[in-house]
């Protein structure tokens, strides 16, 4: 079913870094919303799961949505909202008015309830396939969409989409359309662009199966990925990818980070940086204002942000911010934190693109 990774210098160099652990800080007063203020050539990014999952499987959560709206407002209001946002569980149509509700001009979804995955089964996959259940959902057919919206102050060049393949996902999981999203946005004092992708993979314990069956299907989940960026990506310009990554175990991240480091970049000439993990580091641009929370975020393996370089533009993490932690009454405005990292363009890597040829 998957490629064999060989052991390569730039997996080997790429593995601590993103799957490193990181201490945790000692246990501190719920943070307050952060300012994400972005320098020319800037542009910063906001990740956040909203829970806005159909009824019965969660209960009326409008008032909760007004406040995440209110406060994307308020910091709009002091010129310090992120100038993307990217949502992860938007199934509901309150949910999705949240973009929306805070003010962003450009507005796309990933994957709809009807797109269909071009990846076709291999023979490989077919016991999985036969394994399938109904009464876990992976029999009744996609219910939902993939949940998947972004939402930007800054025009949007392109977009796709594509869906994960029908077969390749477990559990309650197979209910929604999960799937990926692509776009170009235009950044301003930049003559670069920069492609943002976000997804939304494959559940663990939620997926009510085991984890065997669930790794499997977030096997197929990367390498869909992988497939997809090396069609679309383009390596002249810088790359984020966002979103909900659900790797909670070792086997995922060591698969994840396998393969990010090997099939995410082009040709294994540009490298890749986890975020969050970046800014941890002490000497780190981003690490001198760093949230608390950011460790027990990296730790958990889901809301991350990726980046990498293209050959007309480097990118760094130069500040994170986290608007949406704990309240001041210990609650949270849903089961994951909202949290956000700012980038800075700067001048090319010294590499050549393998679209050019050099003129002598």
């Amino acid at each position: 079913m998957s490629k064999k990774m060989a052991g390569t210098g730039v997996l080997m160099a790429m593995m601590p870094m993103l799957l490193g652990s990181v201490a945790l800080p000692a246990a501190s007063k719920p943070e307050q919303q952060a300012p994400m203020k972005a320098p020319p050539a800037g542009l910063s990014i906001m990740a956040y799961n909203v829970k806005g999952l159909p009824w019965p499987l969660a209960s009326d959560r409008s008032a909760d949505f007004a406040r995440i709206e209110a406060r994307l407002l308020a910091m709009r209001a002091q010129h310090a909202q992120p100038h993307v946002i990217i949502l992860q569980e938007a199934f509901t149509e309150p949910a999705k008015a949240i973009a929306r509700h805070s003010g962003y001009r450009f507005v796309v979804e990933g994957p709809s309830r009807d797109l269909l995955s071009p990846v076709k089964p291999q023979e490989s996959d077919r016991e999985f396939i036969e394994g399938a259940s109904f009464f876990k959902g992976e029999r009744s057919g996609k219910q939902v969409s993939s949940g998947l919206i972004l939402a930007s102050d800054y025009p949007i060049l392109s977009v796709r989409r594509e869906a994960f393949p029908a077969f390749a996902c477990a559990g309650y999981d197979c209910l929604a359309n999960k799937g990926i999203l692509m776009v170009t946005i235009a950044v301003p004092g930049s003559t670069t662009p920069v492609t943002v992708v976000t997804t939304h993979m494959n559940s663990k314990k939620a997926s009510g199966v085991s984890p065997a069956r669930s790794l499997y299907a977030y096997r197929r989940q990367v390498e869909v990925i992988d497939h997809f960026l090396a069609r679309y990506r383009d390596p002249d310009l810088p790359v984020i990818l966002a979103g909900d990554f659900n790797a909670s175990s070792a086997e995922r991240r060591t698969y994840l980070a396998a393969h990010s480091a090997a099939n995410w970049t082009t040709k294994r000439r540009l490298p890749i940086d986890n975020a969050l993990q970046h800014c941890l580091k002490s000497d780190a641009p981003c690490g001198r204002t760093i949230p608390t929370i950011a460790a027990t975020v990296f730790q958990k393996g889901r809301d991350w942000q990726f980046f990498s370089p293209g050959y007309d533009a480097s990118i760094q993490a130069i500040a994170m911010a986290v608007p949406f932690g704990r309240e001041r009454d210990g609650t949270m405005l849903s089961d994951h934190v909202g949290s956000g990292v700012t980038y800075r363009l700067t001048r090319a890597l010294a590499l050549h693109s393998p679209r050019r040829r050099s003129i002598v």
